[in-house]
């Protein structure tokens, strides 16, 4: 078993004898095993336990187990109380969940911490057969059938090689003593149901299934490396980062087979579901303009000919910004400078979109910076009459990304300026003008 232990840790690079390793031990089988075989073979490691107080006196039992395992190995030893089910109850987890994400933050506070370099943490093969099994039940794909990574980031699980039944007779063999956790006998969870019904069955039907399974697992990671490395690949020619926000090429998608595979995997590291890029895709063969899809972090609007992708932080400041009458500059939330002139021989109009002249003597200070809403309305330079936005927008062709990233500088309940598009012809120079108000749009600096 060490040897086989050693040579899975150096095929796949896990660690080396450099590294300083924390070993997340529950008490339980696999984790004592672990620290055993760690310890065996010379790498430098200390203990982490966390007691989640979820099965009472029980939990206090593998506490102060693994309390004792350190003082036997004379190993350092981490030890955290955690109220699983109050976290749960208050961040709406599950119970494992809430497990899983509470030892996982302590964990790594301790390699911040202490400059440990490596979390090896005990899953094998079994749990990994149990994780494709959920995943597939579950309707994964690729992703999820490949089960759980041998190394992510820090974190290295160096018995994925190993079974449940090889882990136990290593633990006979060496009199290594561990806790029982009473909650995986039960067939409440899913995971145990497969361990205890699925899985006895699979083995016991198919000969040599260990080996088997386990090849085809390396072959689905290696098949999904490969796919990745094509994905990436596709992002450089089809996602395109303009400012804030990402277009997606809509003619670009269309080529693609099959499109809903495609757009899942494309769009999944912003947040998106399986369910909702299949809605995505629907909008897109349909050809629906102006639908918006959110994820937790981003929101997605199919427009004519592209897809536009921004994050929710920088969809829409609501916030009204003052600028008093004398203001020299602002640089938030767009960068504008003022000056005022006399509208003498001297002074001449500058026909530039992001530069604007107004008379100063209609203005009402302070002016206004804000977006735009619903009924607004004003009076384009050159046009009789006023206008409501909208329509300006739907003249000018705006997607609604472009309208809600417009600022309007107002006066009053006026509006003067669509900022960098169009002046308002009611604040506009005239023969009789004395003072100009210039104001320069700085977009680029």
């Amino acid at each position: 078993m060490k040897q086989k232990f050693l040579k899975y840790i150096s095929n796949n690079g896990l660690f080396s004898k450099n590294d300083s390793i924390l070993i997340a031990v529950s008490g339980g089988l696999d984790s004592v095993v672990l620290l055993d075989l760690l310890f065996k073979t010379n790498f430098s490691i200390s203990i982490a336990h966390c007691n989640f107080q979820l099965r009472g006196n029980e939990s206090d039992e593998d506490e102060e187990f693994v309390k004792t395992l350190g003082k036997n190995y004379n190993l350092k030893t981490f030890v955290k109380t955690c109220n699983a089910a109050e976290y749960a109850k208050t961040n709406k987890l599950s119970i494992q969940e809430s497990a899983r994400e509470l030892r996982y933050k302590w964990f790594e506070k301790i390699l911040t911490e202490n400059g440990f370099n490596k979390l090896a943490v005990a899953h094998h093969f079994d749990d990994n057969l149990e994780t494709f099994f959920i995943n597939f039940s579950r309707g994964s794909g690729l992703g999820g059938l490949k089960g759980i990574p041998v190394k992510n980031a820090r974190i290295v699980r160096p018995l994925m090689f190993a079974s449940r039944n090889q882990i136990e007779e290593y633990a006979i063999e060496n009199n290594i003593d561990f806790r029982e956790d009473s909650s995986n006998k039960s067939n409440k969870y899913l995971r145990n149901n497969l361990r205890h019904k699925l899985i006895p069955t699979l083995k016991k039907v198919l000969a040599n299934s260990d080996a088997e399974m386990q090849k085809s697992m390396d072959h689905l990671a290696q098949d999904r490396m490969l796919f990745e490395q094509m994905l990436d690949e596709k992002r450089k020619t089809i996602l395109e980062k303009q400012g804030q926000q990402i277009a997606i090429d809509k003619n670009g998608l269309l080529k693609l087979r099959p499109l809903g595979a495609w757009l899942y995997y494309l769009l999944k590291p912003f947040g998106f579901v399986r369910g909702l890029t299949d809605e995505i895709t629907s909008a897109i063969e349909q050809n629906k303009s102006g639908k918006q899809f959110f994820s937790s972090t981003h929101r997605l609007i199919t427009d004519r000919d592209k897809l536009f992708l921004n994050s929710i932080s920088e969809i829409l400041d609501n916030q009204e910004y003052v600028i008093k009458q004398g203001e020299k500059e602002i640089k938030q939330p767009i960068k504008l400078t003022f000056s005022i002139v006399e509208n003498n021989a001297d002074f001449k109009i500058e026909k530039k979109k992001n530069i604007a002249h107004f008379d100063f003597d209609k203005l009402s200070f302070p002016l206004r910076l804000r977006r735009w809403k619903k009924g607004d309305r004003f009076h384009p330079f050159g046009m009789k009459g006023s206008k409501l936005l909208s329509d300006y927008f739907i003249d000018e062709k705006l997607n609604l990304l472009e309208k809600e990233n417009t600022w309007l500088l107002v006066s009053g309940d006026k509006i003067i300026w669509v900022v960098g598009m169009r002046t308002s012809d009611l604040f506009k120079l005239e023969a009789s003008s004395k003072k100009v108000l210039n104001i320069n749009f700085r977009k680029d600096s």
